[in-house]
């Protein structure tokens, strides 16, 4: 993918860390990345075609310049769930403003306390670990029930202080026209785009972390006009949703991008539980489950139970493999329940032979031995996938048993750019507090990005998952 030689060179410019793009499509014409590396005829370079550092395409043989990047996700607590806005132990209940964490580790044996439900301004973790005020995790349907502020329970901020952040990078980031918008209205009345600003174009992967965003901060309105310009533009019928339009709505690719579908699959998921099916223009149940069905049947080695790098593809990227979201899938998409469970079973698995001495996983990998790839600008957001999975769930004691505590501690010297920066605030959700508070400290303390496209929406997505603001809606 992107050869470490141009990833620094990105990072000696003014973009930082440039990346992001969708896969190849089914014809083989690769998709590049801003700072990607392409493949075997691939054109690019440090000044490619597409993109400002970009090289060739992910694995195309004639794939040209673009960006490349990815993101993570989050959740809000369930019917079932202890804790939150009325939890147990109220505004100044067990687990309250100096609580120490029960048995769960979120601030009390039955629920966290205070009225914001992060277990306490400085709760600490029960016995299953992870950082102070750490989510209460769901299980099976049942998503958490309350969800972990980092910024407060970690850092010492305040949750006035937090919100105000959280509001000020949206405003920034998705005014439309704004100065340093990456969301533009366009071309039709009633729809607009995220746009890939090192390449002048739009990509599913943006389109799909906008629409998650948009769904986590309750902006209906932005959500419903992302979807629209993604079904009047990049929609094919039953076919791949092409991962790649100009910003006027033309098609520059025909084949899709696994990672976009899944984002787009979970944003409309949620969308169906937090708003319903009749508030908006669309009924959000129905479209999500259009985009599963092509998950399931066109994006995934059905063998290996592991999301391809594109459809049909020997290999997979382990910036696609969501274990969070397969377990959100089987609960939505009843009728292929024991698909999606097989993918939370094998995803989580396969993240265990991918990751090397330090933790690091790699970029398109084989199905079966992830750490047989190399490391590119994909890797950095593998952190996010592993450590929002532990924060929803916990299910997987390596998470926290070795892949934090190795990851952090080669991070603590390597980590650099807004969008690493912001992957890596996850690790606050997976280590003691007292060292993942350096990586939440830099998240706060980072600026938000001017007109940025890769830097901005992993920016935007790091920042509601550590701010407690990304839910699991299902």
């Amino acid at each position: 993918m992107r050869s470490l030689l141009l990833r620094a060179l990105a990072l000696s410019a003014s973009l930082v860390l440039a990346g992001c793009a969708g896969s190849v499509d089914s014809s083989m014409t690769g998709s590049g990345g801003s700072i990607g590396s392409g493949g075997a005829t691939g054109t690019g370079g440090v000044v490619a075609s597409g993109g400002t550092i970009g090289a060739a395409g992910k694995s195309g043989t004639t794939g040209s310049g673009g960006t490349t990047g990815k993101g993570g996700t989050t959740g809000t607590g369930g019917a079932t769930g202890t804790g939150g806005a009325a939890a147990t132990g109220g505004a100044t209940g067990t687990g309250g403003a100096t609580a120490t964490g029960g048995a769960t580790g979120t601030g009390g044996a039955t629920g966290t306390g205070g009225a914001s439900s992060t277990g306490g301004a400085t709760g600490t973790a029960g016995s299953s670990g992870g950082a102070a005020g750490t989510t209460m995790p769901g299980s099976g349907c049942a998503p958490p029930a309350a969800y972990a502020n980092l910024f407060v329970s970690v850092s010492g901020h305040t949750q006035a202080d937090s919100d105000a952040k959280v509001s000020a990078a949206w405003t920034k980031l998705f005014t439309a026209g704004g100065s340093g918008a990456i969301y533009f209205n366009g071309p039709g009345s009633d729809e607009s785009y995220v746009e890939d600003t090192y390449n002048n174009d739009v990509r599913t992967e943006g389109m799909s972390y906008g629409m998650m965003i948009a769904v986590q901060l309750d902006h209906q309105t932005e959500f419903d006009r992302l979807w629209t310009w993604v079904k009047n533009h990049m929609a094919q019928g039953t076919g791949q949703i092409a991962w790649h339009c100009s910003t006027s709505g033309s098609k520059l690719a025909t084949g899709g991008a696994p990672d976009g579908d899944e984002y787009f699959a979970a944003a409309l998921v949620f969308a169906h539980t937090r708003w319903g099916d009749t508030s908006g223009k669309f009924n959000y149940a129905t479209e999500a489950q259009w985009v599963l069905n092509l998950i399931r049947t066109q994006d995934f080695n059905t063998s290996a139970h592991i999301v391809a790098f594109y459809a049909g593809a020997g290999n997979t990227d382990g910036s696609y493999i969501l274990p969070a979201f397969y377990q959100t899938w089987a609960c939505f998409d009843t009728a292929n329940a024991d698909f999606w469970n097989s993918a939370v079973t094998a995803g989580r698995a396969w993240f265990h032979t991918a990751a090397n001495s330090n933790g690091v996983i790699p970029d398109q990998s084989a199905f079966t031995n992830g750490s047989s790839g190399s490391a590119g600008a994909d890797t950095i957001r593998c952190v996010a996938n592993i450590m929002m999975d532990h924060n929803f769930f916990n299910a997987d004691s390596w998470q926290t048993a070795t892949y934090a505590p190795e990851y952090s501690s080669y991070e603590s010297s390597h980590a650099s750019g807004t969008a690493q920066i912001s992957c890596d605030g996850l690790l606050g959700f997976g280590l003691p507090a007292s060292t993942g508070k350096a990586f939440v400290d830099k998240l706060w303390s980072a600026a938000v990005p001017n007109r940025d496209y890769w830097n901005g929406v992993l920016y935007m997505l790091g920042l509601l998952h550590v701010s407690g603001n990304f839910h699991l809606w299902y």
